[in-house]
């Protein structure tokens, strides 16, 4: 029993020392994805709200949004793009139109939709005439309502 007590004690302490020395190397490592839930999308914040009613009251002047319910509040989108760029565009866009909004990530994982948004990011890159920047959006926001929303 004496035998084994030692060497066990001296394979934990070598053990300890070796795992702390590795664990420090890596104190910064912020890790690799593997894998994503979907592709990232930046999504314009309009406001949050407690209720539907006050919500659409809210987007009563708004051509076109979409809405999330999350737990008791509803929180309403009036952009989506892939593209960071687009997304500083967008709020550009309704900052010049005095529509305060915030720019929120999100993740899905629908291919269709990606395609619809990839090729709409692409013409939104190029252009700066507001008749095309309202017309990607309400695209962006007519697909997302048929293809994740509605599941078309």
């Amino acid at each position: 029993m004496k035998k084994y007590f030692l060497t066990v004690l001296v394979s934990l302490v070598i053990g300890f020392f070796l795992a702390y020395f590795l664990l420090t190397q890596y104190k910064d490592f912020k890790g690799i994805t593997v894998s994503s839930n979907g592709d990232e999308y930046y999504f314009l914040l309009l406001g949050k709200y407690s209720s539907k009613e006050e919500m659409e009251e809210a987007g009563v002047n708004l051509e076109n949004y979409v809405y999330r319910k999350d737990g008791i509040n509803y929180y309403m989108y009036v952009g989506i793009t892939k593209n960071k760029e687009n997304a500083e565009k967008m709020k550009k866009y309704y900052n010049s139109k005095n529509i305060e909004s915030s720019i929120k990530e999100f993740y899905i994982s629908n291919k269709s939709f990606s395609e619809t948004i990839d090729n709409l990011d692409n013409i939104l890159i190029n252009s700066d005439d507001e008749v095309v920047i309202t017309e990607i959006i309400n695209q962006g926001l007519n697909k997302y309502e048929e293809i994740i929303l509605n599941g078309s």
